[in-house]
């Protein structure tokens, strides 16, 4: 919730301050790093909770081959986002704003690699205090350099990197304390991290493909006021995916500790109908809220986003479900599964969006963002069901049990209050 209050922050302020043309250069000069942060993660990071959850390698040799993968996958993703820039053009962009980009990229994986290590040792109070911590930062930072020194889209992304940058040196000495480390490439683990992570990596790329590959199409076929009409709409609603996030991490910690699978199938498919409902009711309030809150909190420049809130949020409620499901297929070490659900959504995904953004702009782009995630959850479900030998239908069994688990964590929640208070 913390890093949800703490984006939403930083659109808000990057929205108003950008204007829609701002707002869009800023989201299409960082589709690219993202995108290749998305396929140079490896897989390291479910990886190191698979190998540390399973307590089978020695745990200092697990974080030393993490490192050293980490060293040439930050080498490597530099180099690949700058040939991607120069094939998709840097108009707009000088070239101090292309290398802050790219300078992102290894402090975003460090603090992707190293939040694997935590969640392995089942530390999930500290893996999630790198991303809300990441959050509070940019937003701090940000308000400095963009609101108070009017440094425009210059600080807007260097607030990104200081802030990325801030938690990544953190979350490195935080190991170089806990761990012998020992940069090497004689390491047996690096191999099999590699041959794992192969799979991880190119389902990982395949979804991210499916959430931005929009903006570069919007990039390429529309104008940078259309992609920030689009980007701010997409932004608030996938907020939404915060609280699903969070419970998919916990559950692919959990699982890879855990050997009782039975256990582990009731509680993944209770949570995804707690999330579910939660997902509902927050949607309906953006839904209804929306023509309301949008000039009034981003500007009247932006009311064409309140159109793509509304019509964005069937795909973003069937997110949720792989949000959830895909945590515990991870945590067993079955990447698989998402590139098979999520490929034929991506082509799904790029073919109508070069149908529809021509003719409706941003509109199409969320028509095509629905179908394509749609497809991509169904597959998903029915994979997950198929692995786990769940039935669908009990996966959607609401029962008794659902709401007694939220007044248990409620309670809980409670009783060191009232433990205080006396």
């Amino acid at each position: 919730m913390f890093t949800l209050l703490a984006n939403l922050g930083l659109v808000v302020l990057l929205t108003r301050l950008l204007g829609t043309e701002g707002y869009g250069l800023y989201t299409a000069l960082l589709v690219i790093p993202t995108l290749v942060v998305s396929f140079f993660q490896m897989g390291i990071r479910p990886t190191t909770v698979f190998l540390l959850g399973s307590s089978k390698e020695d745990e200092h040799e697990i974080v030393s081959a993490m490192l050293t993968v980490l060293v040439f996958t930050s080498l490597l993703g530099i180099t690949f986002s700058f040939g991607a820039y120069l094939l998709t053009g840097t108009h707009g962009y000088t070239p101090m704003l292309i290398g802050m980009a790219l300078v992102t990229i290894p402090m975003r994986l460090t603090t992707i690699y190293t939040g694997g290590v935590f969640l392995g040792k089942e530390e999930i109070p500290l893996a999630n205090r790198m991303n809300w911590l990441t959050g509070l930062l940019t937003l701090v930072i940000a308000g400095i350099l963009v609101y108070v020194l009017r440094l425009g889209l210059f600080g807007a992304v260097l607030s990104l990197l200081l802030g990325n940058a801030v938690v990544a040196l953190n979350a490195f000495f935080l190991l170089k304390k806990r761990f012998r480390i020992r940069i090497s490439l004689h390491n047996k683990l690096i191999l099999r991290m590699l041959g794992k992570g192969v799979f991880y990596a190119l389902s990982f790329l395949t979804i991210q493909l499916n959430y931005r590959i929009d903006v570069v199409l919007l990039k390429v076929l529309s104008s940078p006021s259309e992609i920030g009409i689009y980007s701010l709409g997409v932004s608030v609603a996938e907020l939404l995916w915060q609280i699903p996030l969070a419970v998919g991490v916990v559950v692919m910690s959990r699982t890879a500790n855990s050997t009782d699978l039975q256990a582990i199938n009731q509680s993944t498919a209770r949570l995804l109908r707690i999330s579910l409902v939660a997902g509902l009711a927050l949607s309906a309030g953006i839904v209804a809220l929306s023509p309301l809150v949008v000039p009034l909190v981003f500007g009247s420049g932006y009311i064409p986003s309140v159109r793509v809130m509304q019509t964005i949020m069937p795909g973003i409620l069937m997110i949720i479900v792989f949000r959830i499901l895909s945590g515990q297929l991870a945590g067993a070490g079955r990447p698989d599964a998402a590139l098979k659900a999520f490929a034929p959504a991506l082509v799904l995904n790029v073919a109508l969006n070069y149908l529809w953004i021509p003719q409706f702009g941003a509109n199409g782009a969320v028509m095509a963002t629905n179908l394509s995630y749609s497809l991509a959850s169904v597959v998903y479900l029915f994979i997950f069901s198929r692995i786990t030998g769940m039935p669908v239908k009990e996966i959607f069994r609401f029962g008794k049990e659902d709401w007694s688990f939220v007044k248990r964590f409620i309670d809980r929640k409670k009783k060191p209050e009232s433990r205080n208070g006396s």
